[in-house]
């Protein structure tokens, strides 16, 4: 529930400042408002199954207007983890990747079984409580990224092209650990 509501929040900011993408973002802060709705209206606790349902239906229309906040140029579409093929999803996960580092590092420091969590299936070497964790989270790193676009402070000419893998070069890594750190 707070990760939709971080979603439909930054959606919703995004409104104010692109009213040129008003069909868009409010189809997908109707979307994301239903899904918060069903989640709400549960007498019962819903299925992980069905939780994952909701979140996955959820991401798919935050992802499809979140995309639309960036120009063409930069080749983002949607998200697509392993290899980003685009300067968006570089950033995002990098930013994701430092996210789920933080929260591994907070499980360890607080004695927390790191392996065991409530919404991602436990793995071999996977640190799903740190992946719950970030969830909620995310939408704040999706907001940097389109801040870091959105104000040029990364542009093009920070990534390059390594085999259909898009890389942030150094001085682009620079900026956004700079601003991430913030």
């Amino acid at each position: 529930e707070a990760k939709l509501r971080a979603q439909k929040r930054l959606l919703t900011q995004a409104l104010a400042e692109r009213s040129d993408l008003r069909r868009e973002l409010t189809a997908a802060i109707a979307s994301l408002e239903g899904a918060l709705q069903r989640l709400r209206e549960q007498s019962q606790p819903l299925s992980l199954e069905s939780l994952r349902g909701i979140e996955g239906a959820a991401a798919a229309a935050y992802f499809k207007a979140f995309s639309r906040l960036f120009p063409n140029s930069l080749g983002f579409e949607s998200r697509q983890r392993r290899p980003p093929p685009d300067p968006v999803n570089a950033c995002l996960s990098l930013g994701y990747t430092l996210l789920h580092f933080d929260a591994a590092t907070a499980c360890h420091e607080n004695g927390l079984d790191v392996f065991l969590s409530f919404f991602h299936d436990p793995h071999y070497g996977r640190e799903s409580l740190a992946c719950d964790f970030v969830e909620p989270l995310r939408a704040q790193l999706d907001a940097l990224v389109w801040q870091l676009f959105r104000q040029r402070t990364l542009s093009i000419d920070n990534f390059s092209l390594d085999n259909g893998r898009c890389l942030l070069n150094k001085s682009g890594r620079k900026r956004f650990y700079a601003h991430y750190e913030l």
